[in-house]
């Protein structure tokens, strides 16, 4: 089993709480292979572009490059005309950060994901950045709906079009938000896999999924299944190959839109356990629509944070950095944790650090 076929990947969006967390959780860099997917939402010279630079440059500096992902990108983004331009001005400033020029120069600060829709144009804008310093590229093929033969030839035009050999592509097969294990999406999956295995040798395989919904239906504290572990496990033994275990994290796969109008959302967090989800949530009784009184998230956040700490899932404050936030936060005077992005940050640390010690594996 390769080395790559061994580091879960984690899919996050360019949001403040994520990459919060991935800078402050250091099992990441050794252990996850984190793939970046640059938003709408993100600022050209805003907070969070420097905390994914910051990142960036983090994980280099260990030796794993991160994925960044740009297909979510469209005209109305503030980060260039296109991903060509949004990935070679991302990987200057991660030069310009690190001093990592020379390091950078024997192997790559970032490698690029392109969809496996990505059309010639776009292909060909790729292969150009990729003129500056070989790397590998991630396919990354969501909800693939294609017969293995038009997968391969679609797959073998990218590999021709990009100057690549299929060896130097990591394939990344994303299934979005699963709420059950459905057989069709089984067997497609080891169809294709299979199908794959038996024709070329591709850097890595990755089945990608996530099981967090959208919105909350209650606020009673309860554990939920991960159907994406279910997924990979199921997949993997069916098809007889290793396949990269991947997910989302603690957030909803597909990207959120504006939330603008919408108010704080009521205290939570999903705390990851092996194989399923704790959910411990608290509604604000006093708020009115989406006014909610000043203090009030921090004094129900840390109503969740006790809870939490007290119960046997908890897995202890020195596991993560989130674990330790956690854990210390009911007993600070002024704890700070009254934003969604503290909560997602702190369950993403925990997350991160519970897939970097394989904890779903058997």
């Amino acid at each position: 089993m390769s080395a790559a076929q061994r580091t879960p990947l984690l899919a996050v969006k360019s949001k403040e709480g994520e990459l919060q967390a991935l800078l402050n959780t250091t099992e990441v860099n050794d252990r996850v292979q984190v793939m970046v997917e640059l938003l709408d939402s993100v600022s050209s010279d805003g907070s969070v572009i420097k905390k994914v630079v910051n990142f960036c440059v983090a994980s280099a500096s260990r030796g794993r490059p991160v994925w960044v992902d740009t297909t979510w990108l469209t005209r109305a983004s503030d980060l260039g005309a296109s991903p060509r331009a949004v990935l070679e001005r991302l990987e200057h400033d991660i030069e310009e950060n690190s001093g990592l020029f020379s390091t950078c120069s024997e192997q790559p600060c970032l490698i690029p994901v392109v969809s496996l829709s990505t059309d010639d144009e776009g292909l060909r804008a790729i292969r150009m950045f990729l003129e500056h310093r070989r790397r590998p590229v991630v396919v990354r093929a969501r909800r693939p709906s294609l017969p293995t033969a038009e997968l391969l030839r679609t797959l073998d035009r990218i590999a021709t079009t990009l100057r690549l050999g299929t060896d130097e592509m990591h394939l990344v097969f994303d299934e979005g938000y699963v709420r059950k294990l459905e057989t069709h999406r089984v067997d497609a999956l080891v169809d294709n896999i299979t199908g794959l295995a038996n024709r070329n040798e591709y850097a890595s395989v990755s089945v990608l999924a996530g099981s967090s919904p959208r919105e909350r239906g209650d606020y009673e504290t309860h554990l939920r299944q991960r159907v994406e572990v279910e997924l990979w496990k199921v997949v993997q033994e069916a098809s007889g190959k290793r396949i990269r275990y991947g997910d989302y994290g603690v957030v909803h796969p597909d990207p959120q839109k504006s939330r603008e109008g919408w108010g704080l959302p009521n205290p939570y967090i999903h705390y990851t356990v092996p194989g399923a989800t704790l959910s411990i949530a608290r509604q604000i009784p006093e708020r009115k629509g989406n006014s909610v009184p000043p203090g009030s998230a921090e004094r129900y956040f840390l109503q969740v944070a006790d809870e939490l700490v007290r119960r046997p899932e908890f897995a202890g404050a020195d596991f993560s950095w989130g674990d330790r936030n956690l854990y210390t936060c009911r007993k600070r005077p002024n704890p700070q944790v009254g934003s969604a992005s503290k909560w997602i940050a702190f369950a993403t640390s925990h997350h991160a650090t519970h897939v970097s010690r394989s904890l779903d594996v058997p």
